[in-house]
């Protein structure tokens, strides 16, 4: 039976499912099939930026060089691979960039806006506080699926805290959004998936799941303490 259930996503997705992978996603992505995942949802390295290569952070400063990667092929290989939306968490320097991206293409483009109810105070005595994060959601021409009728584009919720992952999204903010872009037994997959909270969640909610992380020490926790 195992055998068989393996046999059957590596002929729809072009691996196995319900699993994660301790691998690069710019080589592991070129391995799923076109057009195969209903839904994915991502929050991508955005703290230090390679404007050299239109590159991304890393959530830890001494893994940079290990997982900087050029955005456009990264976001070709996600255009590739869905077939209905995606969410994408980005930083300020990569949200034009994704967003006329995906507006180039065959589909409809959103900004996505999560509101903080509360924001790190951080040298707020100075400056204005930091208390949005920002998202592009796109969902590609013909897809079908999107649960969120007459629902707007900014989401409240709390910050989210979390001791497995320094930039972990709030849950509730997780299950919205995954609610919202797809069903039962659809396939949601992360591509750089750090602690595994996109994909907790969507185990929680009876989505299949699918996932790379580069970083050995986020993949641990993903595997022993979310059980992915």
């Amino acid at each position: 039976m195992v055998a068989l259930s393996y046999i059957q996503d590596k002929s729809k997705y072009g691996l196995e499912i319900n699993k994660v992978y301790n691998e690069d996603c710019m080589i592991a992505m070129k391995k799923i099939k076109d057009s195969s995942i209903p839904f994915i949802l991502t929050d991508i390295p955005y703290d230090a930026v390679n404007r050299s290569s239109n590159g991304l952070r890393n959530l830890d400063k001494k893994y940079a060089d290990i997982i900087t990667f050029d955005l456009n092929k990264f976001l070709e290989e996600i255009y590739r691979i869905t077939s209905n939306s995606v969410v994408i968490f980005c930083g300020k320097e990569q949200f034009s960039n994704i967003y006329e991206y995906f507006a180039s293409k065959k589909g409809t483009v959103r900004p996505i806006i999560w509101e903080k109810s509360n924001p790190n105070p951080m040298n707020g005595q100075h400056i204005y506080l930091s208390g949005v994060e920002m998202a592009v959601w796109f969902k590609k021409s013909g897809a079908k699926t999107f649960n969120a009728y007459c629902k707007n584009t900014v989401f409240k919720y709390p910050n989210g805290r979390s001791k497995l992952h320094p930039t972990e999204k709030n849950h509730e903010l997780l299950k919205h959004l995954i609610l919202d872009n797809s069903n039962e037994n659809d396939l949601v997959f992360d591509p750089c998936f750090g602690s595994g909270s996109h994909l907790f969640v969507a185990k929680k909610l009876n989505r299949k799941y699918l996932g790379f992380e580069i970083n050995k020490e986020y993949f641990s926790i993903a595997v022993k303490e979310r059980n992915l």
